[in-house]
């Protein structure tokens, strides 16, 4: 049996104008309530679409968590209940040639997708299928194949992260939700964004992974999710069948539950807020700002730090909502910035990267409430993977660069600074900046100094 083939990438194209209402003579309220009608209808036909039963293995992906060197789960989707669901790996290629792959694994946790009644009744039925390998190589391509109840994928491959000190890159990307153009519509920007990321994996192989700063969908249920995964497969993927791993945060409109069925991993401690080590040099902080911000995160935020910040060259942040926002209320933020900001500045965290407000954002170097070239640092992202850009251009003493693109963010980590480039649809490079500061070094002297003053 020959896998179906995946569908052509979209190009990525200049990030459309916001679309205006045009006043008709039926006027202008009459107007609103046609174009009201309208969306509710395209909303609930993107949302709920019949799939017809089928094994064939669809949404074939790989997330990252703790160890991106070592662990990774590999997922699929099948549209009706499968009996036998196993995963075919090898460190090279065998063409899908089953009989070649020197182990395969079965699904260790296989389970129906969580479906609302409308979801129900319009027939998107689906299982999830997973499998947790945690005696992965460093540095290492992995070849697979996944099969349920004799259906087989194409042969995709993915490469773990490195354990030693060489150079890395990663992107970064937010805000996918829900696309100006349609979710189903195959040339939407979130598709676009995505086709960015496959072209950058291309030219860049040592990318690790792509972290994701949260709010996948305007919600986290299947009718918007099915989706979500459908574009995730179909565009981030190379066009030599690589896969992207994805290491994710939570956002506001992930809220609901079924977000850990989307990124099933086993054994999940905490809700979202976790270490990723990148490379023998860089740790990743991923924060759940949708949680008390104090409280055991905090605390776990704190034990981290302090435990990281001597051995690590590089500490990096990811949390959905923003420390320093460029769209929204700089006072409702607050509380994330109380909770937060001082453990960043007391232990030397290199880099923060938000999501939430819908632009491009850069702050300057920032320390103790204010912009300090020396000892500042810098929080940058706000969400441009696909959803509706906002006004930008605010004047905030904070904001180095606050733009309206979609765009996706891709930083080169070495030993000696982090050189991170925003880039749009049109493959422009709207943002370019380095971090160089070795705060290692400066927390560790610090740190001597008051050891010898006690």
């Amino acid at each position: 049996m020959h896998p179906p083939s995946r569908p052509a990438r979209p190009t990525p194209n200049k990030t459309p104008a916001a679309a205006g209402l045009l006043l008709t003579p039926l006027g202008p309220v009459l107007t609103l309530c046609l174009c009201l009608f309208s969306a509710s209808a395209v909303y609930a036909q993107a949302h709920f679409q019949e799939l017809k039963p089928s094994p064939q293995p669809i949404h074939v992906r790989v997330q990252f968590k703790n160890n991106p060197a070592n662990e990774a789960v590999v997922s699929w989707t099948t549209t009706r209940a499968t009996s036998e669901n196993k995963l075919y790996l090898s460190t090279d290629p065998k063409r899908g040639r089953l009989e070649e792959y020197p182990v395969h694994f079965a699904s260790q946790h296989t389970f129906p997708f969580t479906l609302r009644d409308e979801e129900k009744k319009a027939g998107m039925h689906a299982w999830s299928h997973n499998v947790f390998l945690n005696d992965l190589k460093p540095a290492t391509f992995y070849y697979l194949t996944v099969v349920s109840d004799g259906a087989a994928s194409e042969e995709f491959h993915f490469k773990t992260a490195p354990d030693d000190e060489r150079d890395i890159r990663i992107l970064m990307v937010g805000d996918s939700r829900t696309p100006r153009r349609g979710r189903i519509d195959r040339e939407n920007e979130r598709r676009q964004v995505n086709a960015l990321m496959a072209g950058l994996l291309e030219t860049h192989p040592d990318i690790v992974a792509m972290l994701h700063g949260g709010d996948y969908t305007n919600h986290a249920r299947w009718g918007e999710f099915y989706w979500w995964l459908k574009d995730h497969s179909e565009t981030s993927t190379t066009s030599e069948n690589r896969l992207l791993p994805v290491i994710p945060a939570r956002g506001n409109h992930d809220v609901n539950p079924e977000l850990l069925e989307y990124f099933w991993w086993p054994d999940r401690v905490r809700d979202f807020y976790y270490t990723s080590n990148l490379s023998g040099t860089t740790t990743l902080l991923v924060l759940n700002t949708e949680i008390s911000r104090g409280g055991d995160q905090r605390q776990w935020l704190e034990e981290q730090l302090a435990k990281l910040r001597p051995l690590k060259r590089w500490l990096l942040v990811m949390q959905h909502q923003p420390n320093y926002p460029s769209a929204r209320s700089y006072e409702a933020m607050a509380p994330i910035r109380e909770a937060w900001v001082p453990l960043f500045e007391r232990y030397g965290v290199d880099a923060v990267y938000e999501s939430h407000d819908h632009t491009l954002k850069r702050t300057h170097p920032v320390y103790q409430g204010q912009i300090n070239q020396e000892r500042g640092l810098i929080y940058f992202g706000d969400g441009g993977g696909g959803v509706p850009q906002r006004r930008a251009g605010r004047d905030r003493w904070y904001l180095a660069v606050n733009e309206r693109y979609h765009h996706v963010h891709l930083a080169k980590i070495t030993g000696e600074e982090i050189h991170i480039q925003a880039i749009s649809l049109d493959g422009q490079i709207v943002d370019d900046f380095k971090i160089t500061l070795d705060r290692r070094a400066l927390y560790l002297r610090e740190q001597k100094e008051l050891d010898s003053n006690q």
